[in-house]
């Protein structure tokens, strides 16, 4: 029985029962093994279908497909077969209730013409529509850029208290280190948080403390050091000036 109706599709005219749709322009019926493609259109491509090189319809696929399904819903097309193409699809022109789903979905946005003429006189809101070449077809219109977002700076007063604290910090290590030194203590603050306290903004109070207290001039090692950091940090202070 399949057969036989297969026969009757590819011969002319015939009937799809229980409709249902892939995307906009595709149509399988029940009784057809054969997928169907409605002559002269071309509906959005569900996301991933559309092969590389090839200048897709722009719209809505899943919009395109629902308002195809609900023109066909609970019906039985009538169809008439006009080719088949190279993927097996037949091409037909179908109705429902004297409706071209062409036409249709060219009235309604959701399709494009292409492939062949199309002759939609007497259809609601779809004139005669010349086939379009598959260059013709309109490219995606291009989106608006968002305007970049970006973070709010810090506020001036806090960026000032910060590093009135940290050099107030490094001035005082630096000197508790230096007193250190000079009494019986052995345990001393390892230069590594000092440098670490330069390194986050201290810069000039442990140069100041150096200065003042004589304190690790001498250490040509850990001198460099805290130079390459505050080299480094006016680098920075430079480009932030200069943006």
């Amino acid at each position: 029985m399949p057969g036989l109706l297969l026969v009757a599709a590819v011969a002319g005219s015939f009937g799809c029962e229980a409709p249902r749709h892939r995307d906009g322009d595709n149509v399988r019926c029940a009784n057809i093994e054969q997928s169907i493609r409605l002559q002269g259109i071309d509906a959005p491509e569900m996301p991933g279908s559309c092969r590389p090189g090839r200048t897709c319809t722009p719209g809505d696929p899943y919009a395109a497909r629902d308002y195809l399904r609900g023109l066909t819903q609970g019906h039985t097309l009538a169809c008439t077969r006009e080719d088949v193409d190279r993927y097996g699809r037949i091409i037909a022109r179908c109705s429902v209730d004297g409706v071209d789903l062409s036409c249709a979905m060219i009235a309604a946005g959701h399709a494009v013409p292409r492939y062949a003429e199309l002759d939609c006189d007497g259809q609601p809101g779809a004139p005669t529509v010349p086939a379009q070449a598959p260059a013709a077809v309109p490219a995606p219109p291009a989106q608006p850029l968002a305007a970049p977002t970006s973070a709010t700076p810090p506020s001036p007063l806090v960026a000032f208290g910060w590093l009135a604290l940290i050099n107030l910090l490094a001035y005082a290590a630096f000197a508790f280190d230096k007193a250190r030194a000079r009494s019986l203590w052995k345990t001393r603050l390892p230069e590594r948080w000092l440098l670490a306290l330069a390194a986050l903004g201290g810069s000039a109070g442990a140069w100041a403390a150096m200065v003042q207290l004589r304190h690790k001039l001498g250490l040509t090692r850990f001198v460099g050091r805290l130079a390459a950091i505050t080299a480094a940090q006016a680098g920075l202070l430079l480009a932030l000036l200069w943006r």
